[in-house]
């Protein structure tokens, strides 16, 4: 009888126990899924999109939306931590599909092309008829995933493209569960899955409005409306930029002001200082 996704955890973490269904085969798959993601990370440089793209509709600063489809090269360059973090990223997720194909679930259309309304993206995988994002998390992001409350706290647009990737897979036979879709979240400090489930189904009667919304934004001029910066602490009279402006590659561009400072849990980005940090500032 064919597994459905409601017992896929359990099914996984009695793989990685070494209670059956890893074999030479899935090591293969492995081996050969790690070679292609080194391959595409470091044979060449990475280079900008410049392009709106399924992943990217979600973004929650619009300045940052246009900045990548239309300054792409005035985005700061990825750092060597930066992209052998997104190579850790690409690694879980290898190892993820490969856990799960080896618990006998069905898994199908890994890294597929989709089309919606002319926005193109790629979606990760289907399990059980099932469109599934992997997702590797910090301890902090993983929670998120652990208790289901991403739609209250959802900074880099994950919803949205989820929701973009089940509503592409509206035609597709593969796909039979036409409303829901899953983050598949795997904590990469610490070893632990999540299965995060949501019915997309006001997203997807909105999605072809969404789409059109975001493709006249970045085909205009830039948006004047900014994240706007928040306190450094609850004592602090510094103002900080946002979570997601500190992530931006277009940090710099969009706050030219913006002074560094290198504290132990890494750098924070100041635009209101009113009492200078005692840690080093750094000065470019």
């Amino acid at each position: 009888m064919a597994k459905t996704i409601d017992t896929l955890i359990n099914d996984m973490n009695n793989v990685i126990l070494g209670l059956g269904g890893w074999d030479s085969a899935i090591t293969g798959y492995l081996a050969k899924s790690i070679a292609e993601v080194a391959e595409n990370r470091f044979s060449k440089p990475q280079e900008p999109r410049g392009y709106l793209s399924l992943s990217a509709l979600g973004d929650p600063c619009e300045r940052s939306l246009w900045y990548k489809v239309n300054m792409s090269e005035k985005g700061e360059p990825l750092s060597p931590e930066t992209l052998g973090t997104f190579f850790y990223g690409d690694l879980l997720e290898a190892f993820i599909i490969a856990v799960v194909k080896a618990s006998g679930h069905s898994v199908e259309g890994e890294q597929d092309r989709l089309d919606v309304h002319g926005v193109k993206g790629h979606r990760d995988v289907i399990i059980d008829g099932m469109t599934v994002d992997v997702k590797s998390a910090s301890s902090f992001g993983f929670e998120k995933f652990a208790k289901g409350t991403l739609r209250e706290n959802d900074p880099f647009g994950y919803i949205s493209q989820l929701s973009s990737y089940v509503y592409a897979g509206k035609d597709d036979p593969k796909v039979t569960d036409k409303k829901r879709g899953a983050f598949l979240a795997v904590k990469k400090d610490r070893f632990k899955l999540a299965l995060d489930m949501y019915d997309f189904s006001e997203e997807l009667d909105g999605k072809e409005q969404e789409i059109e919304r975001k493709k006249s934004l970045v085909a205009g001029n830039i948006p004047e409306e900014r994240l706007a910066p928040v306190p450094q602490s609850k004592t602090s009279p510094n103002m900080k930029l946002d979570t997601k402006c500190g992530y931006c590659q277009f940090r710099k561009v969009c706050w030219p002001d913006v002074r560094t400072f290198i504290y132990s849990s890494g750098p924070l980005f100041l635009v209101d200082v009113q009492k200078e940090p005692n840690v080093p500032e750094l000065i470019e």
